[in-house]
């Protein structure tokens, strides 16, 4: 028969055997809290700017940030809308913003001015800019609207750029009545029948307007040659020199959350409505569903996504300067660079 004293110390035995269990048990869940928090303190903060609010084109950020692509790089990134390629630009050249999505025509005009940017990757690189018409007008090519009223954006770089697509359709735009409007009537000045086609991108203006009337196919100004590098990644030159590692970072995830949108660009829309749950999603997945075709150019569809051509942006820089002012003098490679971007 055990005595008292050896049933008092069996009890605390298995009380204490009983307490390592549950300290070995939660021990994994402690351990991996431990891990993420250790993780979490050693991200890089870095900010994106966007040029607008979320639209088709940016859904590859939106998406690699769900899928934890800017994580695994050890980046803490946060998204912020823009309001407009000018103001972001501005945000970056301050320092406020580490990386900005913007309009890579209008990075090259700040640069002539001064502002300290450069161009690390082209999201947008063949030009969506063309005509939209409604199919019931009857414009299928270039020479077509000849005799048609056209709808122009005095302030819209398409609108100073369609004199090189004229030039290069062979347009005699002495037969096309043009028409002064402002930005906020482009859409109904054709949906109400007051002019026959207007200037803007092909995978978003066009979509809007479709949706109210059925409309032709947009007309490429690019198709007739006259292709200028749209939205890009930009940073501040001294980002670059100061967190090179961080930029060559920011871009691998980046082309690869371009790459997974172009495989599955619903998952990619779903990712960017949870972060921006008021967009519009019909006008979000028209344009993440045709947006392979824009990422590359013959010039650069061997290599990675963002990867940019000399001659892509020779030829914007010829178009810059014979119609928006761009100076001469500005060397094409202090524009850009693809050094820090993922190899093949």
């Amino acid at each position: 028969m055990q005595s008292k004293s050896s049933i008092a110390s069996r009890t605390r035995n298995l009380a204490g055997l009983a307490a390592l269990a549950v300290t070995l048990a939660g021990t994994p869940i402690l351990l991996a809290a431990m891990t993420e928090t250790a993780r979490a303190e050693n991200l890089e903060s870095a900010s994106l700017r966007l040029d607008w609010l979320a639209s088709g084109y940016h859904v590859p950020f939106f998406y690699a940030l769900e899928r934890g692509y800017y994580r695994e790089a050890g980046i803490d990134l946060t998204i912020a809308d823009g309001k407009g390629s000018t103001t972001t630009l501005q945000v970056v050249a301050s320092g406020n913003d580490t990386f900005g999505a913007t309009n890579l025509s209008t990075m090259a005009l700040g640069v002539a001015k001064g502002v300290p940017v450069v161009a690390v990757a082209a999201l947008i690189q063949k030009s969506p800019d063309a005509i939209l018409s409604l199919k019931n007008v009857g414009i299928a090519s270039p020479k077509d609207i000849e005799g048609k009223r056209g709808a122009f954006v005095v302030t819209s770089a398409s609108t100073k750029i369609f004199p090189a697509f004229a030039k290069a359709a062979g347009i005699d735009m002495d037969k096309v009545t043009k028409l002064q409007i402002e930005g906020s009537a482009r859409y109904s000045v054709v949906l109400q029948g007051n002019a026959d086609f207007v200037l803007g991108w092909s995978f978003t203006d066009n979509f809007k307007i479709n949706k109210h009337k059925p409309t032709a196919e947009p007309i490429l100004f690019a198709d007739s040659g006259v292709n200028i590098l749209g939205i890009g990644v930009v940073v501040n030159t001294d980002t670059l020199k100061q967190r090179g590692s961080l930029v060559r970072r920011f871009l691998a995830a980046t082309v690869k959350g371009i790459d997974e949108t172009v495989r599955n660009p619903e998952a990619a829309v779903d990712a960017t409505m949870k972060m921006r749950p008021s967009t519009d999603r019909e006008a979000l997945a028209d344009a993440a569903m045709h947006l392979k075709p824009y990422l590359r150019t013959k010039q650069s569809e061997h290599h990675p996504y963002g990867w940019m051509a000399k001659e892509d942006w020779e030829q914007s820089k010829h178009i810059l300067v014979q119609y928006l002012g761009l100076s001469e003098s500005i060397p094409t490679d202090s524009l850009y660079t693809n050094a820090f971007l993922p190899e093949q």
